[in-house]
């Protein structure tokens, strides 16, 4: 049952829903023209977007029978990476057949934002999963978006939600904004403490760059007492409900643990790969995804084991654990990470590589200097990305409520981001 006042129609009378169109082959439609039409693929929308608003390439006029047109304030929604995804046109062009277009029958009934949420909420992504689901290749087609019931709001209400869905991604993106600046700062000021070090006037050019004179150069297998890798072989046959918490990759960030969507393993689990059992202290490296991400194992996870990724055990009366992992996490350390990986199609950084690690080793108490101030951003990093979670977390809520009516908005409800 609709909520009062709401409609419940099909996307097909809101929409005029066609596939788009490809010139072959498409090289030969290809143009470095300026004046050429713009053609829209995946890689021109961004994760987080609304808009198409460039292109990285362009189709001579003659493709234009071959292929669809689109303007500005049309939907596109993605039938590939990307799976049902809708942006809105803020330029002219054309897409292939790998997009769908939506274009309003009626300019003045439609919110085009409400529309944009509407389309990408779980409800309708669910739906358009469901609908594809029985073709033999995951594929939406005209009929099928078409066909999708969906429930609308009177107009004013379609800009309400709007505009306090909005607000919510306004705060989101200006999180994400300071986010990227605060990593941008702790590279640089990382960047200037491994090679200049605190107070230091005489330097030496080394196979990692120039550091100060009186460091010596390693090895950080000369600086660790293990280096080893976790549970590797089938670890799931292990996973319980409650038991001995494991690390793995998605756990691992530069310079602290996300403490999130952990696994678990069985004691007898725990038992059989008692050699990867973690300490506090211990340097943690990711294999796969993103290599050479590092963190230390805090004092509270103490006992934890982990997932097919790398651990060292520094000796401490050499390295702090935070120097060791502030390191792998720089520049210097990163470039050491993509070499040892050799282009191979699968990013994948081993124990042998992370042993030949090379890396400057300043006195104890210099590398206590340069952790604390490195911590500084790590901690301000943590602390953005909880908040960025927590706006992540308050959108979904407030489009599964307001999409559906559950709660309906008013004059004096507050925008969600205030």
């Amino acid at each position: 049952m609709s909520p009062d006042g709401w409609n419940r129609c099909r996307i097909g009378d809101i929409f005029t829903v066609a596939r788009g169109g490809s010139p072959r082959p498409i090289d030969a439609y290809l143009t470095d023209d300026p004046e050429g039409i713009n053609w829209v693929k995946i890689g021109d929308a961004t994760a987080s977007g609304k808009f198409i608003r460039t292109t990285k390439e362009r189709i001579k006029p003659e493709g234009l029978s071959k292929t669809r047109r689109v303007i500005p304030g049309d939907f596109i929604l993605s039938n590939s990476m990307s799976f049902g995804r809708p942006y809105i046109m803020a330029i002219d062009g054309c897409i292939h057949d790998g997009w769908l277009l939506l274009r309003p029958n009626d300019e003045n009934s439609i919110d085009r934002e409400f529309y944009f949420y509407l389309l990408g909420s779980d409800i309708l992504q669910q739906l358009f999963s469901t609908q594809a689901a029985g073709s033999a290749v995951r594929n939406l087609n005209i009929d099928l978006v078409a066909a999708v019931e969906v429930q609308v709001p009177p107009l004013d209400e379609q800009r309400r939600i709007a505009e306090i869905l909005s607000s919510v991604d306004e705060a989101i993106a200006a999180t994400r904004a300071v986010i990227e600046q605060t990593i941008k700062v702790k590279q640089g000021v990382l960047e200037r403490l491994l090679t200049k070090g605190i107070d230091h006037t005489r330097f030496k050019q080394t196979e990692i760059g120039e550091i100060p004179e009186e460091w010596p150069l390693t090895n950080a297998d000369d600086v660790c007492t293990q280096i080893s890798v976790g549970i590797v072989i089938k670890p799931s046959q292990y996973y319980v409900e409650s038991g001995v918490r494991c690390f793995r990759s998605a756990n691992v960030r530069e310079g602290f643990v996300e403490d999130a969507d952990w696994v678990y393993i069985s004691e007898e689990g725990n038992r059989v790969n008692q050699k990867s059992v973690l300490r506090a202290g211990d340097v943690l490296v990711v294999r796969t995804g993103y290599p050479g991400t590092s963190c230390v194992v805090p004092p509270r996870y103490d006992g934890a084991n982990c997932i097919d990724i790398i651990f060292a055990r520094p000796k401490i009366e050499l390295v702090d654990p935070y120097f060791l992992s502030t390191f792998i996490n720089s520049a210097s350390g990163k470039t050491q990470v993509l070499k040892a990986e050799g282009g191979l199609a699968q990013k994948h950084f081993n124990v042998g590589a992370m042993k030949q690690m090379k890396l400057p080793l300043p006195p104890l108490h210099e590398q206590h200097e340069i952790v604390a101030h490195i911590q500084e951003f790590a901690s301000t990093e943590a602390a953005l990305e909880r908040i960025l979670e927590q706006r992540l977390r308050l959108k979904s809520a407030l489009m599964s409520d307001l999409l559906t009516g559950r709660k309906r908005v008013t004059d004096a409800l507050p925008m969600a981001a205030e």
